[in-house]
């Protein structure tokens, strides 16, 4: 356990606009306040890695900033539902038990009434915002994680990506007439645009990835699923056709009869070749 929580250390990386924000702390005497915040923030990101490590996730670095923290991970996409699940959610609940310890020592007289507020109202801030179904935040990651339930990895993906932007414009302009110079609010939207615009930019690599994980026989795939084709459907287009946590079986419909192709050969041909534009029924014949 010591190992795992020295481990998490050495990947965490703190944005340079926190440590603006100690030092402006450090002038406005407001130290107290943005140590709570880097603890509230460190405990929400430690939450993530402990449940990421229990299921031997691969971690690539854990960045904190003012507002929350973004641990960036190499299986987006490729893991069971239910470990998503746990490992997405085991952030936001830090704030629960730090919020249920606050009041115990509130109620012992160890915090003062200032203190407590604040510190109760950052943690309820902080669990709000990341519940937000918008990408990279871990409401976000929950909402795509059910999208891939549902529709085909690549459609998923992609309409996602689409719905969480839209989302932020909206918070964003339903809150700018507000206040149009709260600075927080215009660092966040860029971050979380700027989010975006890498994800978006990153969709055939992740959906790649997907794939490879799929070839390689990972992916717990407990439903078998048929993908009805015509002879004359590209590769590629079939291959989109793929989902998460199914095992699919390519049924082309032939004019003299039905050719069924397992995801195996499909996958192989599609990673062997390059076809990937040719017609699956010249490839299956």
């Amino acid at each position: 356990m010591n190992n795992a929580f020295f481990q998490f250390l050495a990947k965490v990386r703190i944005n340079p606009l926190f440590w603006l924000t100690i030092g402006l702390s450090i002038i406005t005497g407001h130290f107290r306040e943005i140590l709570l915040l880097f603890f509230a923030v460190f405990i929400h990101e430690m939450g993530h890695y402990a449940a990421a490590h229990l299921f031997k996730w691969r971690v690539k670095k854990i960045e904190l900033f003012p507002f929350g923290g973004v641990a960036e991970v190499e299986e987006h996409g490729n893991r069971r539902f239910f470990e998503e699940v746990i490992v997405t959610v085991s952030g936001p609940v830090q704030h629960l038990w730090m919020m249920a310890s606050a009041y115990f020592v509130f109620q012992l007289g160890w915090w003062d009434s200032e203190t407590y507020g604040w510190f109760m109202n950052m943690n309820i801030t902080l669990l709000v915002f990341n519940l937000l179904p918008v990408w990279p935040l871990d409401g976000g990651k929950l909402v795509f994680i059910a999208a891939t339930s549902i529709f085909p990895f690549k459609k998923a993906h992609t309409v996602f990506l689409i719905c969480s932007f839209s989302i932020l414009l909206i918070l964003f302009f339903s809150f700018l007439p507000r206040d149009p110079f709260h600075l927080n609010l215009w660092i966040v939207t860029v971050f979380l645009g700027v989010s975006h615009y890498i994800e978006w930019k990153r969709r055939p690599y992740v959906f790649l990835r997907f794939l490879m994980t799929r070839s390689d026989g990972k992916g717990n795939k407990e439903v078998t699923t048929p993908i009805h084709v015509s002879p004359d459907t590209e590769l590629y287009d079939v291959i989109s056709l793929f989902r998460k946590g199914v095992r699919h079986f390519v049924v082309i419909h032939m004019k003299e009869k039905h050719k069924v192709v397992e995801e195996r050969l499909v996958l192989n041909t599609f990673f062997s070749s390059n076809q990937v534009r040719c017609a699956i029924g010249n490839l299956f014949r």
